[in-house]
């Protein structure tokens, strides 16, 4: 991989949407087609695409042979989809191919947990919130033709099933789960999560995978007939199938680009179906010999993939690293910057094409959130050289100009390679986009994956899967959202001796006593340490049950082959094929966790300001019982997590570690181990709702801290509350954290150069203390309640939840008013800004 910046304008300054005046002498580059294409984007409303489900479901009902084995009727019935698939041009985009048959679509995957809107097919169209527009001929064929037969064959059920008959009841592992308020098991609906490599495709291209996989076939053939080497043909075969189908599509495309280029009369959109037309029948069944072919092919690779697994944080990886080659290549050989930006644009609003499909019950703990594609720049190469080159900085222009919810993009940083010139860029395309990339730090982020057992060469090579979560470049088969914990139940289930006001008087965790009778906070710590091991080991449980129906129900052969393993092992992904197989679990309330073993150790038990049956009942009663002096304390003079109190620092850092090892003495059923997380997508609003109140003085219902970001109003000091992150051991953080942090916007004029520096100064200053990760919000309290309060106004307001972009006007009022109430700093200053006096706190619970 090259590294050379040849650049003489790394912000490429000229190239623009608008057609206007950099001054009164020179005129920027107008990227039309672009402009034209977003803003078709921002007027499409999402549909409910059901053409993968009517596939699917066509060819299960009517098997070829119905004696085949799982992987290879899984594998044919990818195929039968993708040779079957209407070739759809939306639109004047350069790049041929989309994830539905829809301009925006939400694609239904009948398999997993697209049946959750059977009850909704006459509403979901015309919900108040994110509605997705379902036709009724379409919500027709999945009351009557899809759905019935899922019915009982999702992964929910046939694990239901099996565990029925293996217990003779619904263990308690799957019972705590369908309760939500426990954890979420992320199983039920995917594993996806992941960053698959491409490069074989866009070098080699896919007929030279599968005339690999048929020289394997026949070398297994030829040799004795064993139980495995059955089970590897039958792998070989399903990759054969399955790309036979990608490629069957990428030719019934070329097919329709000549037929349209042959009817058209407007000379550019000849020459462009003309063009898509030649690609198509190269791509990706041949090697990519272009820079627009190699992104066409890319982008055809990831359409597979979606017809294989749900569109779930299916992320693209180093894309500055993959296209270079072919890039630099073009470039010397004359293509132009505004062609590369043209195809790089065209690119990201292909993988915008689609989003999850979210029945209403879910919108409050998901609600607003993409398919978080996440796409990864910068950074260090294998050999530990710079990473950066011309190219990340034309991806940096593309995210700039874009300013898309998805791809979710991120932005390596390595302070002791990458130059000041790299950091400041990236620092420049969040203050303008006031949201986008992520940066994550190199340095800290390699360590922790060494530390989980990878070679320094593959953790050199990372790249960002979905919100935040680490996976070496196709080698990693992460699985990285098996698991949403809600911390706040353990604590709950301490407070209350194994039971949750929400659940009544079912005994759900084990006998630890009354608190009201602990004598001190280590009692008190070890107790919560019962409760909480307990509830972990619960979901774990039920992520093994999940995952061995996975093996039998849904092997994924196309995406096995974009990995190191599967095809040197003959073993798909589902069964460990891969060279890391972890599996990764996320936690909601950790800062609210943390300031309510604060509040116990110090109001209680250093301070002795009220006893613990005081606070107990404080806390049953919703804090009305507590007089307001006391409450007082507990609010305003506790240490909080994002302060720099040695209480505060402990707490948190004994937690990060009991969870780390709890989950670390575990070893999943691929053969991997468990990687604690700390994003929170928007569950931190949705839980928090549920939860009833909190020794830290948060009162019932009032919503949850973002991701590992101290809780809003309670850091007063920028650099302490950065500290207090940094302080926390990223070994034991391997599945990434989502620090949300916002920031009054620069002046409009003058200032800003200082501003940029501070920003990106601040950010090393994080890094260089150990912080793993850090996103941005740049806005104030009062845009925000603006934009609530009319959000027409505010069509593109994009904004950072806790891993993940969204656009505000998309998510639920609790959600918004958390996003509102989130501290804002003043960069210059270091100070927290006060919330403006009118905001309704009311509005926030």
């Amino acid at each position: 991989m090259g590294n050379k910046v040849t650049l003489s304008d790394i912000s490429l300054s000229e190239f623009t949407l608008h057609d206007e005046l950099q001054d009164a002498e020179v005129k920027k580059t107008h990227l039309k087609l672009i402009e034209n294409l977003r803003t078709q984007h921002f007027a499409t409303r999402t549909e409910v695409c059901i053409e993968r489900a009517k596939y699917i479901t066509e060819y299960m009902k009517n098997k070829e042979n119905a004696g085949d084995p799982p992987e290879i009727t899984r594998a044919k019935a990818i195929r039968h989809y993708m040779a079957n698939r209407d070739p759809i041009f939306h639109d004047d985009n350069l790049l041929a191919g989309s994830t539905t048959s829809k301009r925006i679509g939400a694609p239904l995957y009948p398999e997993l947990l697209g049946m959750t809107i059977w009850p909704e097919l006459d509403t979901i169209s015309s919900r108040p919130i994110n509605p997705q527009i379902l036709s009724d001929k379409d919500a027709e064929l999945c009351n009557l033709e899809i759905f019935p037969y899922w019915i009982d064959r999702t992964v929910l059920e046939v694990t239901r099933k099996r565990l029925i008959e293996q217990y003779g009841e619904t263990p308690d592992c799957l019972r705590l789960m369908e309760k939500i308020v426990f954890y979420i098991s992320g199983k039920a609906g995917c594993i996806s999560h992941c960053i698959p490599s491409y490069e074989k495709v866009l070098h080699k291209g896919m007929n030279s995978i599968i005339e690999e996989a048929n020289q394997k076939t026949e070398n297994l053939r030829a040799g004795d007939q064993t139980e495995s080497s059955r089970e590897k043909i039958n792998f070989y075969e399903s990759v054969r199938i399955s790309m036979e189908g990608v490629i069957a599509y990428a030719n019934n495309l070329s097919g329709e680009a000549k037929k349209r280029a042959r009817q058209e009369t407007d000379a550019v959109r000849k020459k462009n179906f003309e063009t898509i037309a030649n690609i198509c029948r190269q791509v990706p069944a041949g090697p990519a010999r272009t820079y627009r072919e190699a992104v066409n092919s890319l982008w055809l690779c990831q359409v597979g993939i979606h017809a294989e697994n749900i569109n779930m944080a299916m992320s693209p990886g180093r894309l500055d690293q993959v296209l270079y080659p072919f890039f630099r290549k073009d470039v010397e050989n004359g293509l132009s910057l505004e062609e590369v930006l043209n195809i790089s644009c065209c690119l990201w609003l292909k993988i915008a094409d689609n989003t999850n499909l979210v029945p209403e019950t879910a919108e409050r703990l998901w609600g607003g959130a993409g398919s978080t594609p996440a796409v990864t720049f910068g950074g260090i190469d294998m050999e530990g050289k710079d990473a950066v080159n011309d190219l990340t900085y034309v991806l940096l222009k593309t995210t700039e100009l874009m300013a898309l919810r998805d791809p979710s993009v991120n932005a390596r940083y390595n302070y002791e390679v990458n130059t000041q010139e790299y950091r400041d860029r990236v620092s420049d395309v969040i203050i303008k986009t006031k949201a986008i990339p992520a940066f994550h730090n190199d340095v800290a982020d390699i360590n922790t994956l060494m530390n989980q057992g990878e070679s320094i060469e593959h953790a050199r090579d990372f790249g960002i899967v979905g919100c935040v979560e680490l996976a070496s470049t196709g080698r990693d088969y992460g699985a990285s959202s098996s698991i949403m914990l809600n911390l706040s139940a353990a604590m709950e289930m301490t407070l209350y001796n194994g039971k949750r006001p929400i659940t009544g008087e079912e005994q759900i965790g084990p006998l630890t006593g009354d608190p009201a009778n602990f004598n001190s906070f280590d009692q008190f710590w070890e107790a919560f340490k019962i409760q909480l091991k307990s509830l972990i080991e619960k979901a774990i449980e039920l992520n093994e049950h999940l995952g061995r129906t996975h093996q039998e129900m849904l092997a994924t052969p196309l995406l096995s082959a974009f990995f190191e393993g599967p095809m040197e092992s003959g073993k798909d992904l589902v069964f460990g094929g891969a060279l890391y197989n972890s599996s990764g679990a996320s936690h909601v309330a950790f800062p609210d966790v943390c300031d309510s073993l604060n509040a116990i150790e110090f109001a209680v038990f250093r301070e002795k300001k009220l006893s613990m049956r005081e606070l107990v009942s404080a806390v049953k009663s919703n804090f009305t019982t507590l007089p307001d002096a006391i409450y007082g304390f507990i609010k305003n003079r506790v240490p909080r997590f994002g302060e720099e109190h040695e209480i505060s620092l402990k707490n948190s850092r004994n937690l990060i570690e009991f969870i780390y090892d709890v989950y670390q003495s575990h070893t999943n059923y691929r053969g991997g181990s468990y990687r604690p997380a700390y994003w929170t997508m928007t569950t931190h609003a949705g839980q928090g709702r549920l939860a009833e109140a909190l020794p830290s003085g948060r009162k019932s219902t009032e919503v949850f801290s973002s991701g590992i970001t101290p809780a809003s109003q309670a850091a007063k000091e920028l650099t302490a509350a950065y500290n207090s992150v940094a302080a926390l051991p990223g070994k034991c953080i391997p599945g990434g954290q989502a620090l949300n942090i916002k920031y009054t916007p620069p002046p409009e004029s003058g200032g800003n150069n200082g501003y940029l520096k501070k920003f990106g100064d601040m950010v090393e200053a994080y890094f260089r203390d150990g912080g793993l990760q850090v996103q941005f919000n740049i806005q104030t309290y009062e845009d925000l309640i603006a934009a609530k309060k009319d959000p027409d106004k505010y069509p593109e307001m994009i904004v950072r939840v806790s891993g993940y972009s969204a656009y505000f006007k998309d998510l639920s009022d609790p959600m918004k008013d958390e996003l509102i109430t989130r501290t804002q700093y003043d960069l210059v200053t270091g100070k927290a800004v006060p919330l403006p006096e009118n905001f309704n706190r009311k509005d926030a619970s």
